[in-house]
């Protein structure tokens, strides 16, 4: 079986006739037209059924879950160890990988085979407008990402539209509870917040996910709590609650804490945008609330 599959991605390398450069720097030769796509990471698989090339995609990982479609596609694995002998059975042309912890290991693997491999680097809002842009480019959708990008920046200037000029709000996000883990502003998190008018307390912070005392958070004082739901079998409104102790933390006194969709806020994809308007409506809910009744 597994010779028989060597043989064929050898024999694909043939169609080989495109040279890229991909958002890492590599430069790389990828099929003409794609026709058996491989997104190793959900954010990937969102960008790619949200450009319409969903029949071209062969195989997800795990915990791609969006959109629905999705369901019917083969998995090849977790997000941070796919199966190599998955990969190579489902035969594709073209890997899309977006981790670094990723790339290392799945790269050398799949070089041995030929496979051409395309890593996209988005870190904030912008640069996932470029990894979209970058990917309809490489699957021939380059109008259908154009229009997702528009989409995508009119709703973002709506939103800080509408916050402008507010006071700004302090905000401590945490997406771990035993114990407390935060983000620095090196995070899709912290691009958000700053967007919907708020401030990340933890944004200078050299670790990326830093670990934070229940002290640091009151010697923060942040008016508004954002707990990431990063786990789906964990129960968030216990740990919202046991917030309520800390009667010190503005947040706790104003009952601010809040709780969002991990894949709406951490996930480079299209829908980061449905992430940016609930944060902005839990930092600033009376410029959303002004402009409902109108």
């Amino acid at each position: 079986m597994l010779i028989g599959i060597i043989l064929l991605l050898c024999g694909s390398s043939a169609a080989l006739a495109r040279t890229v450069t991909d958002e890492t720097g590599n430069i790389i030769e990828i099929p003409d037209y794609a026709q058996r796509i491989l997104p190793l990471s959900p954010s990937l698989t969102e960008i790619l059924f949200a450009l319409g090339v969903d029949e071209r995609i062969v195989g997800v990982t795990e915990f791609a879950t969006y959109p629905p479609a999705t369901a019917t596609k083969p998995k090849v694995g977790t997000f941070f160890n796919p199966s190599l002998e998955k990969i190579l059975a489902l035969v594709p042309d073209l890997v899309i990988v977006g981790s670094e912890r990723q790339d290392a290991k799945t790269s050398a693997a799949l070089g041995k085979f030929k496979i051409p491999v395309y890593r996209v680097k988005p870190v904030d809002l912008d640069t996932i407008y470029i990894s979209i842009a970058n990917l309809g480019a490489i699957t021939g959708s380059k109008e259908r990402a154009r229009q997702v990008i528009a989409a995508m920046k009119k709703k973002v200037a709506e939103i800080q539209n509408r916050v402008a000029g507010l006071k700004t709000q302090r905000v401590f996000y945490q997406v771990g509870v035993d114990p407390i883990v935060t983000a620095n502003r090196k995070t899709f998190a912290a691009d958000l917040i700053r967007r919907s008018g708020g401030i990340l307390v933890t944004a200078n912070n050299p670790v990326r996910y830093p670990t934070y005392a229940i002290e640091k958070v009151i010697v923060e004082a942040p008016e508004v709590i954002i707990i990431s739901s990063m786990s789906p079998d964990t129960d968030y409104d216990r740990f919202r609650l046991s917030w309520q102790r800390w009667t010190a933390i503005p947040a706790v006194r104003r009952r601010r804490i809040y709780v969002v969709d991990s894949d709406i806020v951490d996930r480079p994809s299209p829908r980061i945008v449905e992430g940016l308007a609930r944060i902005a409506e839990f930092i600033h809910p009376e410029a959303f609330t002004k402009n409902e009744k109108r």
